[in-house]
């Protein structure tokens, strides 16, 4: 007894109990506050006269029918007041009447506000019945109360309560209870039926909505199971709640929803904050057979309908074989560099050693005028020279970089830079244009920084020699992804096929100099992380931008293991 009182608690207050039969539901508790309400009442007060016994004697039935229907769905299906199936639905509509019908009776029928309750039958049928049905509950209502009233009104039926006092004199008042009660039941009816065919319009798009959802439900797992990338989705403490087939196989495991990602993969803990981008990694992970495993990828925020993070999601690759071949390559073309560096070396040095040797066989005639003497050794300290520089920019540009370097105050940086212009006698006077420069630092190596900005302005000053109004440019500004040096002249230009060797060693255009300038300038960037764009035209001169990015203050996300 215990037991089904703490079943019938919980089925009360549980989400179903929203979707409770309504025929039944009405019945139980119309038919048990009708008791209570008899029994709460003064004598003087409440409903009496002939039949009384019998008024609660069917309502007691009532009562126990429902509640045996109830305690039924309570047993078979957890839920108090259950919708059955199509039979049992007419049957509870056909108690709801005959309900409706004995209270009317009893309380009398010249009561019009007791007539009103035929309306309940009518309304709840639309959610249970066809079209025609809802109908046929209209017009049974309608009948019976035409029915119950004529018949008390000629004497046909037995006095029965307050019934007992309608008799063939009140015949008038009869026909207008009649009119307004069935003009409430019909409009009823037909309110029953749009509602009935807003349900089926509703049921229809339903329907279709759940169709159009397990289709794009379906597409979606084809999806995340034909990724060859690994996919694992975690929730905001950074726990499994999904992966996909690709992300057991990457890791060769078994992947339990739960467990936290950093017994995967190691990153940092707790992982960082999405802040509206996302957070790129690459580890190196021990193999069971031996070796090692790159994997790559990125964490990204998982955002709900409302648009709030509700987790993240974790996509990756393996990258062992990619990384396998890049190291490959990198080897391949750093050998047909050294080919290429060979060739071009052996060519450049070809020209001042030919001079050489012809001035040391001028200098072995004993015969050779003293002028020709003076003219050799010039030409041999300037030949040795030129060698020594080739050499000097060769070891340069073979020297590994230094990435990193101390914090340098651009606008001191680019002051030396023109002071070093101004030295130069190459210049002739040329002055060298600054705007106003950012106040700004960055990291980076002095020297290289310095060497940097020199062969571009020395390429600029080349490149504007014979023009009627030379101009050089050095610029410092703020952009929005961060620091903009730039170098403009009004020079020569350079054509397409000179931009595209513009950084290959000895690929020179200028008479003067070795042909490394840019290749040096090329590695240094490269070996900052910045970058480098080159606008040029023949005639109307270049402008060389290098692009500093903003220090990053990202938290990291791969913790003990390579990062990007």
């Amino acid at each position: 007894m215990v037991g089904m009182l703490q079943r019938t608690w919980d089925s009360m207050s549980s989400a179903e109990a929203g979707s409770s039969f309504l025929p039944l539901s009405f019945r139980f508790f119309a038919s048990f506050g009708l008791l209570a309400l008899h029994a709460a009442l003064p004598a003087d007060v409440r409903a009496d006269g002939p039949g009384e016994l019998v008024y609660l004697g069917m309502l007691l039935l009532f009562f126990v029918e429902a509640a045996w229907e109830s305690a039924q769905g309570l047993r078979s299906r957890n839920q108090l007041f259950p919708t059955p199936g199509l039979g049992w639905i007419r049957w509870n509509l056909l108690l709801d009447l005959a309900l409706v019908t004995l209270v009317i009776a009893f309380q009398g029928v010249t009561q019009e506000r007791f007539s009103s309750l035929y309306i309940f039958p009518v309304l709840a049928s639309a959610f249970y019945l066809g079209t025609l049905e809802i109908v046929g509950v209209g017009v049974l209502s309608a009948i019976t109360h035409v029915l119950v009233v004529l018949g008390f009104a000629h004497g046909i039926l037995p006095t029965f309560g307050l019934s007992s006092e309608f008799g063939p004199q009140d015949s008038g008042r009869a026909s207008f209870i009649l009119g307004i009660a069935s003009l409430q039941v019909f409009a009823t009816a037909l309110v029953a039926l749009l509602i009935r065919r807003n349900l089926d319009r509703l049921r229809t798009d339903l329907s279709v909505s759940e169709a159009v959802v397990g289709e794009l439900s379906a597409l979606h797992e084809r999806v995340v199971e034909s990724l060859s990338s690994g996919l694992i989705t975690l929730d905001l403490e950074g726990r499994v709640t999904s992966a996909n087939p690709a992300a057991e196989a990457i890791l060769g495991k078994h992947i339990v929803p739960g467990v936290a990602i950093q017994e995967l993969l190691p990153l940092s803990s707790p992982l960082p904050l999405y802040r509206g981008r996302e957070h790129r990694f690459e580890v190196v992970l021990p193999r069971p057979e031996g070796g090692r495993q790159i994997l790559g990828g990125h964490l990204a925020g998982l955002r709900g309908l409302n648009r709030e993070e509700t987790g993240q999601l974790l996509l990756f690759q393996d990258l062992t074989d990619l990384k396998a071949l890049e190291e490959r390559t990198r080897i391949s073309e750093r050998l047909a560099s050294i080919g290429q560096l060979a060739a071009g070396l052996a060519h450049e040095l070809r020209n001042p050693l030919a001079s050489i040797s012809g001035c040391v066989q001028l200098l072995q005639r004993e015969d050779s005028p003293q002028e020709v003497e003076k003219r050799v050794l010039g030409i041999l300290d300037r030949e040795t020279q030129r060698v020594g520089a080739i050499l000097s920019d060769f070891l340069d540009f073979a020297r590994p970089e230094v990435v990193g370097g101390s914090v340098l105050f651009l606008p001191k940086v680019l002051e030396e830079a023109r002071a070093s212009w101004e030295m130069d006698p190459r210049t002739k006077g040329l002055p060298l244009l600054m705007d106003e420069v950012a106040q700004v630092s960055c990291r980076s190596d002095a020297t290289g920084l310095h060497r940097l900005l020199l062969n571009l302005l020395v390429n600029a000053r080349k490149a504007v020699e014979g023009r009627p109004s030379p101009m050089v440019r050095l610029a410092c500004t703020l952009h929005e992804e961060g620091i903009r040096l730039s170098v403009a002249d009004n020079g020569c230009g350079m054509t397409p096929e000179q931009l595209k060797q513009l950084f290959v060693p000895f690929a020179g255009s200028f008479r003067e100099g070795t042909g490394l300038g840019m290749s040096l300038v090329y590695r240094f960037i490269q070996a900052m992380g910045w970058r480098i764009e080159v606008d040029s035209e023949p005639g109307r001169g270049t402008l060389i931008e290098i692009l500093i990015p903003s220090t990053s203050q990202e938290e990291p996300l791969a913790s003990g293991a390579m990062k990007t």
